[in-house]
This record gives structure tokens, sequence and C-alpha cells, in this order.
């Protein structure tokens, strides 16, 4: 199961270690906006393509989930963590973004995981000072309600680094 999902379970109240693809459930969302019955099933069959380990397919059903309803948030947020997946990093971040501005304000939970999906894409993409500030927005949207999980933001900020260097606080071996 990818990470995209933990950050779902972790949402949920599940701890990352006991959640499992099977075991995951849409949330209950009444701060949703309606959006067509067409658009809906196919974001559940993009986001279960994703969970299944194809994430072109779920970038397909996300799409045709959008041209149904151009409204559907969840719709940008599938779409934008199956291209995270396949390390299509621009093309995420602009889904993400999508999501994160088609989530009403009254859906601080579905607006605030759109948030950290984007700051972690650009995290494991090693974009460092993007990710830093990604993180920074996610902190300060949720610090109020969830000060456990601004923290958490903060420190994965500081951890961020490109791929192919070492993470920080680890000692670089002298030269000889």
């Amino acid at each position: 199961m990818g990470w995209r999902w933990m950050v779902v379970a972790l949402g949920l109240g599940l701890s990352a270690q006991a959640a499992r693809a099977d075991e995951l459930r849409a949330p209950s969302n009444v701060n949703v906006e309606p959006t067509s019955r067409p658009s809906s099933e196919l974001t559940t069959r993009s986001a279960g393509a994703d969970m299944q380990g194809n994430p072109q397919q779920a970038v397909q059903l996300a799409d045709q989930a959008i041209r149904a309803d151009p409204r559907n948030a969840w719709a940008y947020y599938d779409k934008g963590m199956a291209l995270a997946e396949m390390r299509e990093t621009d093309g995420a971040i602009a889904a993400l973004y999508a999501a994160e501005q088609h989530f009403p304000a009254s859906d601080k939970w579905g607006r605030s995981i759109a948030m950290y999906g984007r700051a972690h894409t650009l995290s494991q993409a090693g974009r460092c000072a993007e990710a830093v500030q990604a993180f920074a927005e996610y902190a300060s949207f949720v610090g109020k309600d969830d000060p456990k999980a601004a923290e958490m933001a903060r420190r994965y900020a500081i951890d961020c680094h490109r791929p192919g260097s070492p993470p920080p606080n680890v000692p670089q071996p002298r030269a000889r």
C-alpha cells in the first residue's frame, strides 16, 4: 500500500501499522460538495486502481471523473496521488493544488490531506525549498486543530533531502 493511503488512514485515526488496504473506507464527511454519481463512481474506481498498484489506470479513471464533474475534489486528489507514485511531480502538484481548491472551505480535512499530499510529493522529489514551504502551509492550516500533525509536518520539512544526497544530520565521511 502506498504512502498516500497511510495519510488517509492516519486522518481516519487508524495507526499506520494496523491500516491495510482492505480495511480502509472512505470517510463519512458531511462537508463534501455533492458530485454526480458517475463522477463519484469513477473516483472510487480510481482510488481502487491506485491501491491495487495501477497508478496509470487510476489517472485515466480520475480524468474521466473530472470530465464527468469538474467540481469533484476527490478526482483531482486521486489523480495527483497516482501521478506522484509515477514520479510525475509537476502534474501531481498541479492536481493536488486543484484538489485543495475544489474542496470547500468547510471541508478542512479534505483540504488538509491535499495540502499534505502536495508537501510530501515535493519532499519525495527532493524539491526541498518547495516542500518546506508546503509543509509550513499545512502546519499553519492544521496547527490550531491538530498541533501534533503540525509538528510532524515541521519535522518532515527539516528531513527533506535531494535524491542521492544523504539525509540531514548524517555525518559526512571525511576525505583522506
